[in-house]
């Protein structure tokens, strides 16, 4: 491997991005090479490398797949054995995942390594970036448990950058619970980085600080520490540290169109990346079940009677089981058509039984006016319309993220101009279909109402995932009314209380309308 490791330090240490393309061209050719030769534990060498320079680049879901063939070739080599291998790897997709937004299998794949790792400067690694995983998440306490195992690793090996790192973090989540001691561990992990001169972590040191000062509304300190990381960023060259940099001193300024602009870029960010998810983990798990299941089947065929007993009562349970649930379907859907007939036929008869009645009148009058009755057509028509969309079925196979956009942007027009922040941060797919058609009734109400009633022009909706509960924050700049619960509202409260959630409604005359949901 020697004469490979010109481009090893192209890809761990580079100058240029024009370094890490030149060394994953070398290390694909390298992993062809092998693999025609039958040379399997070099080829995951390559691929190691190859992930690593894929995430540098930006291009995560290529870093992902890359680390899970290199996997699938160590499966074939030894499902237990090169554990050296394992754990670089693990780690990478813990990072990887984590990065988009795949909490719980960046988990897994941490506390894999942590199973099979047994250096302590490695394990606290882990421990930090378990640490940082649960910090995303928001829920800093359990984040905080971790960062300090983590520190007491650190500090048993006499590892200063590691245990600077620990304390940053650690500094920066008891800083969102307004902890004392937060500002005192910020600053002992700068101090560590500045002995050694490390300027990347000094950088990361200044924007903690620039944060912790934000938070605690003291807007001096943040934009000194935040122009210090900057000036720093700027000297470094790199284009990233940069970017980060300014982008943080941004977030300072309190200009609202600042504000805004970086809050869209960051949703649109977040969305490409979401979109990015082609779910290559959940396959090397299910391809490696598979293997599971078929040595079990294996076993299983030394007692051929036990198994087909086993089978016959599985299959008996199923069916008594698929005889239940049919009936209990076959009624809840009875149930389901009843309450919409129901509904909608209301609704025809307030909304379009009435006007129709207007018509005839108008047409037994000599004196009524064509152009008139055209209009009130027109307007039937466009009450029907309405009428069927909001009646219509909801697509439960079609991707739910995609649903609620499309929902919410067919309101947009040019005198309305509806925007979202955060629909790409929710795991939409771990929500169960009662909560989606919901949450998918409920906003198509609210925003109908905005259309019928609030003369609005802009409309915000913001949706946000804390701990295990989702918030959907609806502002419109409209006339606003006095609340008063009409069908529309207690709809929506019915809605969202069915599911467990909670809604309030605040609105005052001439002072827009605003609605918080939480489930």
């Amino acid at each position: 491997m020697d004469s490979s490791s010109y481009y090893v330090n192209l890809i761990n240490k580079p100058k240029l991005n024009e370094d890490l393309v030149t060394g994953l061209g070398y290390f694909q050719k390298q992993k062809n090479k092998n693999l025609n030769s039958d040379s399997t534990l070099a080829a995951v060498y390559n691929l190691i490398y190859i992930a690593r320079a894929e995430k540098k680049i930006g291009v995560l879901y290529d870093s992902e797949q890359s680390a899970i063939e290199a996997l699938k070739l160590l499966d074939q080599l030894d499902e237990n054995g090169y554990n050296e291998h394992r754990i670089s790897l693990y780690n990478h997709l813990g990072v990887t995942s984590k990065e988009r937004y795949k909490y719980s299998i960046a988990l897994d794949y941490f506390r894999k390594v942590l199973k099979i790792e047994n250096r302590p400067k490695e394990i606290a690694t882990i421990l930090n970036n378990i640490g940082n995983v649960y910090k995303e998440k928001k829920e800093y306490l359990v984040a905080i448990n971790y960062y300090k195992e983590a520190y007491s690793k650190s500090v048993t090996i006499k590892d200063s950058l590691n245990l600077a790192r620990v304390l940053d973090n650690l500094g920066v989540a008891q800083s969102k619970l307004d902890l004392p001691e937060a500002l005192g561990n910020i600053n002992k992990g700068l101090q560590l980085r500045l002995d050694k001169k490390f300027k990347q972590g000094i950088i990361s040191s200044y924007s903690s600080l620039s944060t912790y000062y934000k938070d605690h509304k003291d807007q001096e300190n943040a934009l000194l520490y935040a122009d210090k990381a900057l000036n720093m960023a700027t000297f470094s060259k790199n284009l990233d540290y940069k970017i980060n940099a300014l982008g943080n001193k941004m977030s300072i300024h309190e200009d609202i169109d600042v504000l805004t602009y970086k809050q869209l870029i960051d949703s649109v960010n977040t969305s490409k990346e979401k979109i990015k998810n082609r779910y290559a983990v959940e396959k090397y798990n299910y391809d490696k079940k598979a293997g599971e299941l078929k040595i079990n089947e294996l076993k299983r065929q030394n007692d051929q009677n036990l198994f087909f007993v086993g089978m016959s009562f599985l299959l008996l349970c199923a069916t008594f089981l698929y005889f239940i649930l049919r009936a209990k379907h076959k009624k809840e859907k009875l149930e389901q058509v009843y309450n919409t007939e129901t509904r909608i036929s209301k609704k025809v008869h307030d909304e379009v039984a009435n006007d129709v009645y207007q018509v005839m009148t108008k047409l037994q009058n000599s004196a009524y006016h064509h152009e008139d009755v055209l209009d009130d057509l027109e307007d039937i028509y466009t009450k029907t319309r309405d009428i069927s969309k909001e009646s219509s079925a909801i697509n439960m196979e079609q991707n739910f993220e995609d649903a609620i956009t499309d929902l919410l942007f067919s309101y947009k027009s040019n005198s309305v101009n509806v925007i979202t922040k955060g629909i790409a941060t929710i795991e939409w797919e771990t929500l169960s279909a009662i909560k989606k058609v919901a949450i998918y009734r409920v906003l198509q109400e609210l925003m109908t109402n905005m259309k019928k009633h609030s003369q609005a022009n802009i409309v915000v909706l913001v949706f946000n995932k804390e701990n295990k509960k989702i918030s959907i924050n609806y502002k419109d700049n409209g006339v606003g009314c006095t609340l008063k619960k009409y069908n529309g509202l207690q709809n929506t409260e019915n809605r969202i209380e069915t599911i467990n959630g909670t809604i309030t409604f605040d609105s005052s005359t001439n002072n827009g309308f605003k609605v918080n949901i939480t489930i």
